[in-house]
């Protein structure tokens, strides 16, 4: 089977999943296509980009679908299959799929579909706002449209997806490329994430800030880089935990997992932003029970697949900073419970999430939309 990966923006920090799926396909010929690259290459892995387009071109590719540039190379390679990432991406996918009669299958992941339509209009991104007045398409003609999350299959229900080509699949991880923590030191809460609202970082600083004095020892460590960045570093000082909180910015992946080597629980208390954006699963949730961490999480979104309350992790009220630090506290000044948390977290990855087990079954996806 030859399949192309469809997404626009290739090869970010935040989206190693997208090439780690690509690569679980077995006995797959795959490559990745995109317009531009947002990090360095994967090895053994192919990609393709267009010619760079003039501003003119750009602009009305993007605002209007206008001069595919990616139709030359389906025409060439003639993929069995193409497989775009994110809704928003899966509508520019459609019209080179449509050329060449190759099936389209699509992952909604989250803001692609929780976001309010009238949120994509106002973002004045030309991609986002296409969708909005475009998304009908992609729903009508997509062949196959796979959902992060029993969460998100219910939102594309709501969202008006066709309820006869929605999937629930897990993209999983490759648990053994995550080493178990060995952190001794002093106990640390790491977050991952980028800083937005969506991901209620400021509920995770109040938190921090109340579990401090009982914890003395504890460091807070955030991973990332966003628009609030110095909305938080301010509201760490005005706390008087300015000294306990480190500010990382965006890490690249393997850092990130050195990082949770050597931290004692990840914190991702996520919420639904104002537009409607809502987490679909939290691929960081796994990562960190992969390596042995216990997880604090919201009641939020996808969240609640990924951490078992009370077994590999707690689960909160979303935007409740008492509730956290509830939760937190506890895990902080006891290594045993962290211990049996962290093992019972991994045992779970490898017999829910395993990506080879998942790439398997994704293949067998692609061949039904293919059949």
């Amino acid at each position: 089977m030859k399949a192309a990966v469809f997404r626009l923006q290739l090869f970010k920090p935040s989206e190693t999943f997208v090439a780690a799926q690509a690569l679980s396909l077995p006995n797959a010929s795959v490559t990745l296509v995109g317009r531009n690259t947002f990090g360095p290459p994967v090895p053994g892995l192919n990609y393709w980009m267009p010619p760079r387009l003039s501003s003119a071109r750009l602009a009305a590719y993007l605002a209007a679908g206008i001069g595919d540039p990616f139709v030359p190379f389906f025409k060439d390679w003639r993929p069995d299959i193409v497989h775009a990432h994110f809704a928003v991406d899966g509508l520019y996918a459609l019209d080179a799929a449509r050329t060449i009669g190759c099936p389209l299958v699509t992952t909604l992941h989250g803001f692609d579909v929780t976001t309010r339509r009238g949120d994509f209009l106002r973002s004045r991104r030309p991609a986002l706002m296409r969708y909005a007045l475009q998304q009908s398409r992609l729903k009508r003609q997509g062949d196959l449209f796979i959902c992060v999350s029993n969460f998100m299959l219910h939102r594309a229900l709501a969202a008006g997806f066709p309820a006869g080509r929605l999937v629930q699949h897990y993209i999983g991880i490759n648990p053994d490329d995550f080493c178990l923590s060995v952190h001794d030191g002093p106990p640390r809460v790491l977050h991952v994430a980028r800083l937005v609202e969506k991901k209620g970082t400021r509920y995770l600083i109040d938190a921090f800030a109340r579990v401090a004095p009982a914890v003395p020892e504890a460091d807070l460590v955030v991973v990332g880089d966003g628009p609030l960045l110095t909305q938080l570093q301010e509201q760490a000082a005005g706390l008087g935990i300015a000294e306990r909180v480190s500010f990382l910015g965006a890490q690249p992946h393997e850092e990130v997992k050195q990082l949770m080597s050597h931290s004692s629980v990840l914190v991702l208390p996520s919420l639904t932003a104002s537009n409607g954006d809502a987490e679909g699963l939290g691929m960081v949730l796994l990562e960190a029970a992969a390596s042995g961490l216990p997880v604090v999480g919201t009641r939020h979104g996808g969240i609640p697949e990924a951490v078992e309350d009370g077994r590999t992790g707690c689960l909160v009220a979303e935007r409740d900073a008492g509730a956290i630090a509830d939760a937190l506290e506890p895990l902080l000044k006891s290594s045993s419970l962290r211990l049996e948390w962290g093992r019972a977290g991994r045992q779970m990855v490898q017999d829910r999430f395993d990506i080879a087990h998942q790439g398997r079954e994704l293949k067998r996806l692609f061949m039904r939309a293919a059949a």
